[in-house]
């Protein structure tokens, strides 16, 4: 199956085993990469203060296929296609995060074909995802900038938009009963997820594992 992937930094088994291991107490039975869809587009917030003075910022957000969940983009981010073509396709809406210093974070994005397997299926379709995104992204900045300081905030997202998957791996582990877990490290940071991310993971291997059983039933 071909996606267009945020390519992992962390792409090696043996090397996700022993960063887990050094800050956990759990034995891995196995651990697998997966893709988790997302939608990436172009925002730009309408602040009016309470003095009637009004401005604007864009930005960028990811937000997943599963639960409409936002990842905010940060403005120091470079998406780097110098191993393909798809940098023309993406130009207009990525011209907002063009500021680069010592401080960038370099993030690559490839086609790359990959196993079928790998790959968890969309709940939501884009407009839907985006706009239950905006509505949490909306609260969050609530809480950021304080609903006092502001008359009203809009955030307007722009039509063009992107699909990407995510990287993030599985390590498998028995808890205290024997019961079998997971814990979840995304691919690019190493950083171990919680929340929301685990969440629709399990929701994507869930429907997966519908899609599955569905697929044989008709077979």
């Amino acid at each position: 199956m071909k996606i267009v992937r945020l390519v992992p930094r962390l792409s090696d088994a043996d090397e996700v085993l022993k960063k887990y291991c050094r800050k956990n107490f759990k034995a891995p039975c196995s651990l697998e990469l997966v893709y988790l869809p997302f939608v990436l587009f172009k925002y730009r917030i309408d602040l009016t203060s309470l003095f009637g003075k009004k401005k604007s910022e864009k930005g960028l957000f990811l937000v997943d296929l599963l639960q409409g969940i936002p990842v905010n983009i940060k403005r120091n981010t470079k998406f780097d296609f110098r191993q393909c073509d798809l940098e023309a396709e993406f130009k207009e809406l990525l011209s907002s995060n063009s500021v680069e210093n010592k401080k960038t974070i370099i993030v690559s994005v490839e086609p790359e074909e990959v196993d079928e397997q790998q790959v968890l299926p969309a709940v939501l379709d884009e407009e839907t995802a985006i706009k239950k995104g905006k509505n949490l992204l909306m609260y969050d900045l609530m809480k950021l900038t304080g609903s006092l300081r502001y008359r009203s905030v809009d955030i307007i997202p722009e039509p063009e938009t992107k699909k990407l998957y995510h990287p993030y791996w599985l390590i498998y582990f028995r808890d205290k009963k024997k019961q079998m877990r997971f814990d979840v490290l995304d691919a690019l940071s190493g950083q171990k997820e919680g929340g929301q991310i685990i969440r629709s993971i399990k929701i994507g291997l869930l429907k997966k594992h519908e899609n599955l059983i569905k697929g044989v039933s008709e077979n």
